[in-house]
């Protein structure tokens, strides 16, 4: 792993300076000659570069494709699973390797379809200075919100590595299109989606003309937001909380806060606070701003974003309620008030449910979560989730779709006191 060295705010970089232009680039499309299976093996030598190591790029294909990625060396392999499709998508793989002599990244998939690539590449991973603490193997470097722009890589050509001879049969030709914006802080030209805001290398920001932020995402958050934030206030420091916890949780960005915060230009925190009258709804004593801990009213736990219906709590309550339902935590009476105050119906605030939106989406790609979610989080949300849906087993039907994924999730929990099911066959 390299080091790139640490960078202070001064003329290096200008935030006055609108990093708004954007420009077009032609990606490099596969065409396979007629195999129903697609494999395209891609090659890059190492030398004098330590591990660990990474690969990433974006990708897209004429149709919607279920993909088999790898990222390989003689003393290791690391596989993930995506689906492309006709909107351009990142990806990022880690091999916690310390040493090799090359790299080879593979897709595999089903059918005919044509894969567009931009940016594709693989090395050793350069980062910021003090980027993931001292643990280069962090997994929060493989993050979906985080990779590839985290790997610093110059994602500069179409492709930066050799096509293999032990490929599928292809023909290449100019691919479609991708637009790129510069980052103001590292300097690198990286891809954003003008009709998906968010979705490639930079958050949004409505207020910009090309509604993405001047910073691509990764020196936003190691570079700028880890090092360089002023101190800020009680609505700032709990969306950046909120964005935190939904993220590891959700796997995307928080929409619904963000949402709100363009509806209202005024944070949530503040809003329900004033809601609430300055209080907190279980005791009724007065609280400023920086005393309110905002609750979830349905919990996190049970894959309830934070939304509009939040409750205005003290810190002591907070701690109390947890992630308990709110049928759990207030009286009858509290129930009813609680629902005149939030907006919520009743007969929701009564239920124990897991949100059914999100429980459907976290289905139906099980085993992308359970590699990217931390083994006590699976289980914990197994847990959560079972106690409110008996038929739904996180683990059996992790066990069914990825055995590989089971086994390391099953092998990092035996040390727990609750052993985890075995659905060997």
């Amino acid at each position: 792993m390299r080091r790139l060295a640490a960078k202070s705010r001064d003329d290096a970089y200008n935030s006055q300076r609108d990093y708004q232009h954007v420009e077009e680039a032609c990606s490099l499309r596969f065409v396979s000659r007629g195999s129903e299976v697609v494999d395209l093996s891609l090659i890059r030598p190492l030398i004098d570069e330590p591990g660990p190591y990474a690969a990433g790029g974006f990708l897209r294909s004429t149709m919607p494709t279920k993909m088999e990625a790898s990222l390989e060396a003689d003393s290791g392999t690391t596989i993930y699973e995506l689906t492309v499709g006709a909107a351009w998508r990142r990806f990022g793989i880690i091999l916690p390797t310390a040493k090799a002599d090359e790299l080879r990244l593979r897709f595999s998939w089903l059918g005919k379809q044509c894969l567009d690539v931009w940016g594709v590449t693989a090395g050793s991973i350069l980062l910021p200075s003090g980027v993931a603490g001292d643990d280069p193997y962090s997994h929060e470097l493989a993050q979906t919100h985080l990779v590839p722009e985290t790997f610093y890589f110059q994602h500069n050509a179409a492709l930066d590595l050799s096509i293999s001879s032990d490929s599928t049969p292809f023909h290449t030709k100019q691919g479609s299109s991708i637009t790129q914006k510069k980052c103001s802080y590292c300097g690198r030209w990286l891809p954003l989606d003008l009709a998906h805001p968010g979705a490639l290398s930079f958050h949004k920001h409505n207020a910009k003309r090309t509604k993405h932020q001047n910073e691509c995402r990764a020196c936003k958050k190691w570079r700028i937001n880890d090092t360089f934030n002023p101190v800020r206030t009680p609505d700032q420091l709990h969306e950046s909380s909120v964005i935190t916890r939904e993220r590891k949780v959700f796997l995307r960005e928080p929409e619904i806060l963000q949402t709100i915060k363009l509806r209202t230009g005024a944070g949530l925190k503040a809003q329900v606070w004033k809601r609430f009258g300055q209080r907190c709804f279980y005791c009724s004593k007065p609280l400023l701003l920086e005393e309110v801990q905002l609750d979830h009213t349905r919990p996190l736990a049970y894959l309830w974003p934070i939304d509009v219906h939040a409750t205005c709590l003290c810190a002591e309550h907070n701690n109390a309620k947890s992630d308990k339902f709110p049928v759990d935590f207030y009286t009858e009476s509290q129930l009813k008030h609680l629902s005149e105050i939030c907006g919520l119906p009743l007969k929701d605030l009564r239920r124990r449910a897991v949100n059914p939106e999100e429980l459907q989406r976290i289905l139906a790609d099980l085993p992308s979560f359970a590699r990217q979610w931390d083994s006590r989080h699976f289980a914990a949300t197994a847990r959560k989730i079972r106690e409110v849906e008996p038929d739904i087993d996180l683990f059996a039907i992790l066990a069914s779709a990825d055995r590989e994924i089971y086994a390391s999730i099953k092998a990092r929990l035996d040390d727990r006191p609750r052993p985890v099911p075995d659905f060997t066959e």
